[in-house]
């Protein structure tokens, strides 16, 4: 099931890494992610589940909850196997204080004291497009990026 085609009220879950994957990485977190979201079940009964990896940076993991409800053993699998991944290729996928700020079609992601140092300097502004972490469903996450100034980091501005 391709996350196009799925319903937007699906719940999503936001992950995102300071810099891109390798191709090596990537590669091996989109069959690890294959694998995981084909067989992926709450309580004995299939999850009607996708993902997207976004720039190498990005994994969106989405759950049509009108067909089956996630539990929370369910979410923690999701959760312990980006946790064994990134443990093992020493990637960070639970840092949720980055702001990823889109330049030149490519994402920057910033601590949030890169981030005001960037608003000081004039780099960066409320219109500034950035990703949207925050977003329950697919419907909410719209195109991906919002302004600055409607994100969880507009306090920063």
């Amino acid at each position: 099931m391709g996350m196009q085609t799925m319903n937007p009220e699906s719940s999503i879950w936001f992950y995102g890494l300071k810099k891109p994957m390798n191709t090596v990485q990537a590669h091996e977190l989109k069959v690890i992610m294959e694998e995981f979201v084909g067989g992926w079940e709450a309580h004995g009964a299939k999850l009607a589940a996708a993902y997207r990896i976004i720039k190498d940076q990005f994994l969106i993991i989405a759950i049509d909850e009108t067909q089956q409800q996630a539990t929370g053993c369910s979410i923690d699998k999701s959760v312990h196997l980006l946790q064994e991944f990134g443990a093992k290729q020493g990637l960070d996928f639970f840092n949720r204080m980055l702001v990823h700020v889109m330049e030149n079609e490519t994402f920057t992601s910033y601590s949030t004291l890169e981030l005001k140092a960037a608003i000081a300097e004039g780099k960066i502004g409320p219109n500034t497009q950035v990703m949207n972490t925050t977003a329950a469903t697919l419907k909410e996450s719209l195109t991906g990026t919002l302004d600055l100034a409607d994100s969880w980091a507009a306090k920063y501005i």
